[in-house]
């Protein structure tokens, strides 16, 4: 099932969402204006302000700071590919060329920066030291994970439980704030508001696990952005992870050298004959399946509405895409 299918119980706040969020980042100055105009080609599924939403619906009444606070997670999202793709020295993004690759380092930086205050701006006019307080510590915690996950490059012996602690910083700590914001709004209680920041928090875990299985295995074209970056950089991830944990103790440094060593498509598609071999690829997928499942559960005795059958549904979605 596609994901415009998946959401159609809230089109029509998504679509005000759409409308406002570049709307509300626009610029007098052309040159700033044609950065803006550059960006919204770059759509996405906007799956965190999906998450918001879907989370305010199940929670109970929905407020127009709903939108407002989409439109601050997807901003924030956006900074964060926008400074990605100058680390990852990504040529496309989305079917599109990227920021840095058009613009270059410097208006890159600046312009994630931009898309970071806007942010705030939006965020500051709701006078909510509670919304203030998660964006600042979600920010925080990605910030670290990214650090972190820098820090290990090249690096074999990471293993998979910290490799889930920097994708749970980096892209899971998002998609919970996110959740928790939606809930929160709503004027959810307590177990609510964790069931639905659990959901978002695992459901995360999973699609950073099907996104660096992509980066492996994906066709750019279908994709939309540049792959092979985590190799290319020296970033070991769960199916890379796997490979090197099974294999037996004479091979490993020769492994790991053709990984960390990477020279072009020769290299990758020994790589790839390797995952196949090891089933180190199946294993990367079936856990994302079972966090998949975790985060249903987390949400399963919230009454079934088409808001809650739709965050079932984007967990299935999150294992499906682009394979």
């Amino acid at each position: 099932m596609g994901i415009d299918t998946i959401l159609e119980p809230i089109q029509e706040q998504m679509c005000e969402t759409e409308e406002r969020l570049y709307k509300d980042i626009s610029s007098q100055d052309k040159h700033l204006a044609d950065l803006v105009l550059h960006i919204s080609k770059i759509k996405g599924k906007r799956f965190r302000p999906a998450l918001l939403l879907l989370s305010g619906k199940c929670a109970g009444t929905f407020v127009p700071q709903h939108i407002d606070l989409a439109i601050v997670v997807e901003l924030i999202h956006t900074a964060t590919l926008v400074h990605d793709d100058i680390i990852d020295e990504a040529v496309v993004r989305r079917h599109v060329e990227t920021i840095n690759s058009k613009w270059g380092r410097e208006i890159s930086i600046l312009f994630g920066d931009y898309l970071f205050s806007r942010a705030y701006t939006i965020l500051s006019s709701l006078d909510s030291q509670i919304a203030t307080l998660i964006v600042s510590q979600t920010i925080n915690i990605l910030c670290e994970g990214e650090i972190v996950q820098l820090l290990k490059r090249h690096n074999p012996d990471v293993t998979e439980s910290e490799y889930l602690s920097i994708i749970e910083r980096k892209t899971a700590a998002l998609c919970a704030a996110s959740c928790k914001l939606g809930a929160i709004f709503s004027g959810a209680n307590k177990n609510l508001s964790e069931a639905l920041t659990n959901y978002g928090l695992k459901l995360g875990i999973a699609f950073q696990i099907i996104d660096d299985c992509l980066d492996v295995i994906g066709n750019e074209d279908e994709v939309g952005k540049t792959l092979n970056t985590d190799i290319e950089s020296g970033k070991l991830t769960l199916p890379l992870i796997r490979l090197v944990n099974v294999l037996p103790s004479n091979r490993k440094a020769s492994v790991c050298k053709l990984i960390f060593q990477n020279n072009g498509n020769n290299t990758k598609a020994a790589i790839v004959d390797l995952l196949e071999e090891h089933e180190a690829m199946d294993y990367a997928y079936e856990s994302a399946r079972q966090m998949v499942k975790k985060a249903q559960d987390e949400i399963s005795f919230i009454p079934d509405t088409v808001f809650k059958t739709a965050l079932l549904e984007l967990g299935d979605y999150v294992i499906n895409r682009q394979r």
